[in-house]
């Protein structure tokens, strides 16, 4: 557990190091997730996710020893500015939030769900979900979030299930 979160927290400090790229103009996020996924990318996606009626801004996240991009979508509801990230694979999906500039991870909710809730149960890994709850407590620009999510969501997968990825 311990072990987990020191690499989690290196994990944060590289992320703020060592992005290379915001996400414009066509170019890539690019880092580390210190995990076995390896180097992620981010970049705007050619396929958006629609909520609504309403296509949201859409990234595909790739890492490199994986074979499927995930895809974030970004909504945001509020006036508060707070984002909702749907992070979603054609086996998992997630949810990162904020609420008054707290963010972290939640199960994703049943208006943003595609997939069976018992399926998502299973490959979760629980101690990684509950560590990642409260990520920051302050105001990041989007980029940063994403590079948040791009080395904190391999850990929320079960290792059994990582493989499929």
């Amino acid at each position: 557990m311990k072990t987990k979160l020191v690499l989690l927290a290196v994990c944060v400090a590289l992320l703020t190091m060592g992005a290379t790229a915001k996400i414009k103009d066509g170019k890539a996020m690019t880092g580390n997730s210190l995990t076995e996924f390896g180097k992620y990318t981010i970049v705007n996606s050619d396929a958006p996710m629609v909520y609504q009626n309403k296509v949201l801004k859409t990234y595909d996240l790739t890492y490199e020893n994986t074979s499927h991009p995930i895809r974030v979508g970004v909504l945001c509801e509020d006036k508060l500015k707070c984002k909702t990230f749907i992070v979603r694979t054609d086996e998992f999906e997630i949810e990162y939030a904020c609420k008054n500039n707290v963010f972290g991870v939640k199960k994703i909710e049943n208006r943003f769900q595609e997939l069976p809730k018992g399926e998502m149960e299973m490959k979760l890994n629980k101690v990684s979900y509950y560590a990642q709850r409260v990520i920051c407590q302050t105001k990041k620009s989007e980029d940063d979030l994403l590079g948040l999510i791009a080395c904190y969501f391999p850990d929320l997968v079960n290792n059994e299930y990582q493989a499929s990825f």
